[in-house]
């Protein structure tokens, strides 16, 4: 029992990896375009969260002699070539926050699949993946008043 749980806390810590490895990238493009001084502060302060997220979740995955799996660099590409034709001819703050919208979205469906799946995980693993979705559900609430 105790290496399917292990597993399926691997699961649970490499699926918050890769998506905040992966927001944390999206976000750095976004704020490249960004005008908006509080739309800035938003992404930005977000985007300092993803970071530490990302980090804590390597560094769980390492203590329990876990690979942290990597974003595909083919993914992060089409991501940065996405945004940059979705930013080419409108970089207003309600399209810029659509973006993130639409992504952080991605991210959440993604997260939840996997945490109904690892029912098996530690217990406080699940707690912190899900305590992530609820702060990446208030970060999509913030958003929606630059649409």
């Amino acid at each position: 029992m105790s290496e399917y749980r292990n597993k399926q806390s691997a699961a649970i810590l490499n699926s918050v990896y890769q998506n905040a490895q992966m927001a944390y990238e999206a976000s750095g493009d976004v704020l490249k375009r960004c005008k908006s001084r509080e739309l800035y502060r938003e992404i930005s302060g977000q985007q300092k969260r993803y970071k530490t997220v990302a980090s804590r979740a390597s560094r769980e995955l390492s203590r329990r002699g876990e690979p942290a799996r990597k974003v595909s660099p083919y993914l992060v590409s089409m991501t940065k070539m996405g945004i940059a034709m979705k930013t080419a001819h409108n970089k207003s703050s309600s399209n810029l926050a659509q973006i993130m919208l639409k992504g952080t979205t991605m991210g959440i469906i993604d997260m939840q699949r996997t945490v109904n799946r690892s029912h098996g995980a530690y217990a406080g693993i699940r707690e912190s993946a899900e305590q992530l979705l609820a702060r990446e559900q208030d970060f999509c609430d913030g958003l929606k008043r630059f649409l």
